[in-house]
């Protein structure tokens, strides 16, 4: 009998910025930021609503899914959020939809919602903007500081900060065997930057991640682009997996492909990150269907699959297997 399954981790859109379908990024997609997150019981976490999210709720229409969902923006930058009224279960279903913000509370999420899906940026549909219910993150003191986490059945989720131009946050998932999934979309880990403030921050958020099994990171720049894009909130792929090792992840997730990056480029990168960690660490690249499964003891991708509605293609299988650190859940 198999390891129990912790989590299954969906990803809908892989890409930054802004969407960029077309034939150079088929493989990986060109969909912007959204990871869906199943626990055992059903459970269902979406982490961003870029135009990802709007696949997930057309299989959810198909599937006649009614889970209830539970979304955790990371900021509200358009390529986090454009999805969201496209959302199928948000538009036809009478249960709310429940969302928490990396970088607002309650009280500001809730007007800047209503103004994404209300004229001029959306026509007025009727019930839609009610069936919205902005959640504020509870708070926990703990020896290091103060956590600020939100609750979902027996799952629960961290938010910590990151480094991103107007704000961001870096999520981490976990249940009772401890940490999960770390999405960190948006984060410019900048290791140019000696100023004391920032290695603390960096110190900081590595101990908080430490040892997850999986880590969906931001990967925007090639190393050789980096330096033009100093302060601009994003990671090259190989800080990203510096960061990943250095904080003893199980699997990197190179993730937030730059919009005009190919899928031959985004295999250069991917290459590149593989032989920087040998056979410390998994590294995979994000596409559009790739799904994780991580149980007690593995975290396995078991498939890439055909999205239901139109894409930019099937996603590439990559087959990867490795270890899961036991941590226990922090606060």
């Amino acid at each position: 009998m198999g390891a129990p399954v912790r989590f299954t981790i969906r990803c809908w859109g892989a890409r930054g910025t802004c969407p960029s379908p077309g034939p150079d990024t088929v493989r990986y997609g060109g969909n912007t930021s959204c990871v869906e997150v199943r626990d055992p019981v059903g459970g269902l976490i979406v982490l961003d609503a870029g135009t990802g999210i709007r696949a997930l709720g057309a299989r959810m229409e198909t599937e006649r899914d009614d889970s209830q969902v539970h979304v955790f923006l990371s900021h509200r930058h358009g390529d986090h959020v454009l999805g969201l009224p496209h959302f199928a279960p948000l538009l036809r279903h009478d249960r709310p939809l429940c969302l928490h913000c990396g970088n607002s509370d309650a009280a500001t999420l809730e007007p800047f919602l209503h103004a994404l899906l209300s004229p001029p940026i959306f026509p007025q549909l009727s019930g839609v903007t009610g069936r919205l219910q902005t959640c504020d993150w509870a708070t926990e003191s703990a020896p290091d500081g103060i956590w600020h986490l939100a609750h979902v059945g027996k799952t629960l989720v961290h938010r910590l900060p990151a480094h991103h131009p107007g704000g961001a946050a870096v999520l981490r998932v976990d249940d009772v065997e401890g940490r999960g999934i770390a999405y960190a979309p948006d984060n410019e880990l900048a290791y140019h930057d000696t100023r004391p403030a920032t290695v603390a921050w960096r110190a900081s958020l590595t101990e908080s991640i430490r040892g997850v099994p999986v880590l969906i990171h931001d990967a925007t720049y090639s190393a050789d682009e980096l330096g033009n894009h100093a302060g601009w909130g994003h990671s090259s792929a190989e800080e990203a997996t510096r960061f990943a090792l250095e904080a003893d992840v199980g699997t990197l997730v190179l993730f937030h492909h730059h919009p005009d990056r190919s899928d031959d480029d985004v295999d250069a990168l991917l290459a590149r990150c593989r032989e920087m960690a040998g056979d410390r660490m998994i590294v995979l690249a994000a596409s559009e269907g790739m799904e994780l499964t991580l149980t007690a003891r593995l975290a396995v991708e078991t498939r890439a699959t055909t999205l239901p509605v139109a894409t930019n293609g099937a996603a590439p299988a990559v087959a990867a297997v490795l270890p899961t650190r036991h941590h226990p859940v922090s606060r």
